[in-house]
């Protein structure tokens, strides 16, 4: 593990391990880099994995993202990243909120380090498109979109400021179960929903010890409000030269069949891989099947079968 200086000054958090062609790696939101590990441990004898902690999240979740521009601030650090550690060369790929921000750094700094790239289950742009409702929760997200408005302005009226467990209960648990709702639907399997729902309800002081830290939980607000915002990225896509992998589940709540096709035909050497029995979140709704599919995109990257 390491820590790695930031342009702005803070620190980014980061799991490194093998040896071999450098494939960065980044999570989705409530995530750490450290969940990549099961599907990267298998190919660690070839490929240097890293696995950043996005601002808010995991070890980086101190790394302030106040009064800042999150998506462009998200880009910014994978660049620092990439600057740090000199990588030139690289296999990128990130799910969901991760994915979002390679999309903002292809826009920002362009791809001209990237050798090949795994988009998966997230689109140009979190808010809809010219194309139609390609953005984040299809047709549904004005709906969505209003509750998250109502939660940010309950949680105003309490201050942001307020240590999580000194919240009043009805803003805490509003805020809980937004937070488990979003977890919820993005998975198929109804096993899958019921453990996150019953997860959230009897084990929350153990979660938000070990998978979402609570000390500064406003940080999350700001994401959502970022997603909220969107951030058009539609226009860079046709710069990608990079054989790109787009990966999304087949009953997503997230993201349509359309807005990923959208993306297909716009990206020059782009392949759509769908998980039939999936829903955003596919490394959990079909774990087999997503390694499979993942040890291909690493393996059958330009980066690597250029390796001696």
């Amino acid at each position: 593990m390491a820590w790695i200086p930031l342009s702005d000054g803070e620190q980014l958090h980061v799991t490194c391990l093998g040896r071999g062609d450098p494939v960065v790696l980044l999570h989705g939101f409530g995530s750490r880099g450290a969940h990549w590990l099961p599907n990267v441990l298998p190919l660690a004898h070839r490929f240097r994995f890293y696995l950043p902690d996005l601002r808010g999240f995991g070890g980086s979740h101190h790394a302030d993202l106040s009064g800042r521009d999150v998506f462009n601030t998200y880009a910014n650090d994978l660049h620092d990243l990439l600057e740090h550690f000199q990588l030139d060369q690289v296999i990128l790929g990130g799910i969901s909120t991760g994915a979002y921000v390679c999309l903002n750094y292809n826009a920002l700094h362009g791809f001209s380090r990237v050798r090949s790239y795994l988009n998966i289950e997230h689109v140009a742009d979190s808010r809809h498109s010219d194309q139609g409702a390609t953005g984040l929760f299809g047709e549904r997200q004005e709906e969505m979109f209003d509750r998250f408005e109502k939660l940010l302005d309950m949680v105003a009226d309490s201050g942001e400021d307020t240590p999580y467990w000194e919240l009043p209960p009805q803003v805490r648990l509003a805020l809980r179960n937004a937070v488990t709702d979003i977890y919820r639907i993005a998975v198929y399997r109804p096993l899958n929903r019921l453990g996150i729902a019953a997860s959230a309800l009897l084990a929350e002081r153990l979660l938000t010890q070990l998978v979402m830290p609570v000390e500064r939980w406003s940080v999350y607000l700001m994401v959502l409000r970022a997603f909220m915002a969107g951030r058009d990225t539609w226009p860079a896509l046709s710069n990608i030269e990079a054989p790109t992998t787009l990966m999304m589940g087949r009953h997503s709540c997230y993201f349509t069949l359309e807005a990923q096709q959208a993306m297909q035909a716009l990206i020059p050497q782009a392949r759509l891989v769908i998980f039939e029995h999936s829903g955003h979140i596919p490394i959990i709704d079909e774990p087999l099947r997503f390694q499979q599919e993942f040890s291909r995109f690493v393996l059958e990257s330009p980066l690597a079968q250029a390796a001696p």
